[in-house]
């Protein structure tokens, strides 16, 4: 097995480290501190080219791999953690789209997210009472003329209030047939739509600087062409979206774990005891 990296992946980890080491680990405390979110940051990100790591080229992405997106990741969160998660929902949410997207769709969101254009994207799934289980989902999807009326409640959405476009989990079955996982289907929802409302912001322990809220669909309207992937296809989606996100929610515990490293072998060098 071969595990040396090639130049596209030695060359992406060493531009994610130096932007990391100039521009986010100098700010990451105070950002913290003040639970605000990088905006900035983010958009130096875009630049890299890594908010689209596994996205196809002609989508703007770096088409660079999942090796690639694990390096780029380890090294924004040994920075700042903040970052790192918003970094790996906006790559995901690429991901999807560009996978189970249209051309229409593709087009129109992913250059959007990784040119940094969209400050973020949105991955809409857990529910007070669901969790990241889709199965117990409650947020409905009604057909209605021309498109569909979204009703429910989403909550611990990551970028939620900033995102350009979200993916959002809805029941699109009878009320008859609406328990266990069939009947799931998966939407695009751009910011500000009408309908749609952010709610409570959660005062987080950590990740302060990134944006963690609930969201509210009361009558939200989405056109057919909103539907991603085919009808009932929301189960698979929201599977293959999360086996991803296992890479980047693992990178970035490596990436933090490094820098805890690091500081507390610094600090035992410095520390005078007598």
């Amino acid at each position: 097995m071969n595990i040396d990296l090639n130049d596209t992946q030695r060359l992406i980890q060493s531009s994610v480290r130096d932007y990391t080491q100039r521009q986010i680990a100098p700010h990451a405390a105070k950002l913290d501190e003040e639970a605000k979110f990088p905006h900035d940051i983010l958009r130096g990100l875009a630049e890299l080219g890594v908010m689209g790591v596994n996205v196809p080229a002609d989508l703007g992405g770096a088409q660079a791999g999942a090796v690639a997106y694990a390096l780029a990741m380890m090294e924004v969160a040994r920075g700042c953690a903040s970052t790192a998660v918003t970094m790996a929902v906006t790559n995901m949410v690429g991901e999807v789209i560009s996978t189970f997207g249209d051309e229409a769709q593709r087009q129109r969101h992913v250059p959007k997210l990784t040119a940094g254009e969209y400050t973020a994207g949105a991955f809409a799934l857990s529910e007070p009472g669901a969790g990241s289980d889709p199965a117990g989902m409650t947020t409905q999807a009604s057909k209605v003329a021309g498109g569909w009326q979204l009703n429910g409640e989403k909550q611990w959405i990551t970028s939620g209030d900033v995102a350009g476009v979200m993916v959002v989990w809805a029941r699109t079955d009878t009320a008859e047939q609406r328990l266990g996982a069939k009947g799931i289907s998966c939407f695009l929802v751009t910011g500000g739509t009408p309908g749609l409302t952010v709610g409570h912001h959660e005062n987080k322990m950590g990740l302060r600087a990134s944006s963690t809220v609930a969201l509210s669909f009361d009558n939200c309207f989405v056109p057919d062409g909103a539907l991603l992937g085919g009808l009932g296809d929301g189960f698979k989606i929201a599977m293959m979206a999360l086996d991803g996100g296992r890479i980047g929610i693992a990178s970035q515990a490596v990436g933090i774990a490094t820098a805890a490293l690091a500081a507390a072998k610094q600090y035992a060098l410095d520390r005078k005891q007598f």
